[in-house]
């Protein structure tokens, strides 16, 4: 199976915890986490823009995503103008990932290679995701494709290294 692309006009969203709060429950304090419902409307809009009817991919899966992610103006409630925060590109990954899930492939745990690159943000940026997904082999398939320093690194882990000894690597050099 090649490559499926998927280009979406929807502005990514980071991921985000939802309120948090403490309820009192049975004579207890109890702490509770609330639904994010910006990233429930998230998951929707994207689920909208790939459309029904997709083909979902079993097993493994490997994904790739571009963002473009334009940061609105809003007003806060002491009617001062603030611009949506700048956003990591992991986290975005991340609520892209749960978004996805249900509607190219059944669970994020599936997912055992991706790749996310922020290509740009901020007020005047078009928002916008280009996603790519294919089936992906398992672990031991994809070993064999790893650079020959991180080989190297991973033969050194065998042999027997006082912990406080760090392996890294700088070109072709192991130390």
């Amino acid at each position: 199976m090649s490559m499926r692309w998927y280009v979406l006009d929807v502005n990514p969203e980071p991921w985000a915890v939802g309120p948090v709060g403490v309820a009192r429950s049975g004579g207890k304090l109890k702490p509770y986490i609330g639904r994010n419902q910006q990233l429930a409307a998230y998951k929707e809009a994207v689920a909208e823009a790939i459309g029904e009817g997709q083909e979902k991919i079993t097993g493994k899966v490997k994904l790739q995503f571009y963002f473009w992610r334009k940061r609105y103006d809003y007003t806060i409630p002491q009617s001062r103008s603030h611009r949506k925060h700048e956003a990591d590109v992991t986290n975005m990954q991340k609520a892209t990932e749960d978004a996805l899930q249900g509607v190219l492939f059944d669970n994020d745990k599936d997912v055992n290679d991706i790749h996310s690159v922020l290509v740009e943000q901020g007020p005047d940026v078009h928002g916008r995701i280009v996603i790519g997904i294919e089936a992906s082999p398992f672990l031991p398939e994809v070993m064999a494709e790893l650079p020959q320093q991180v080989c190297d690194l991973l033969d050194h882990l065998d042999d027997e290294v006082p912990p406080d000894d760090r392996l890294s690597w700088e070109g072709d050099e192991v130390f």
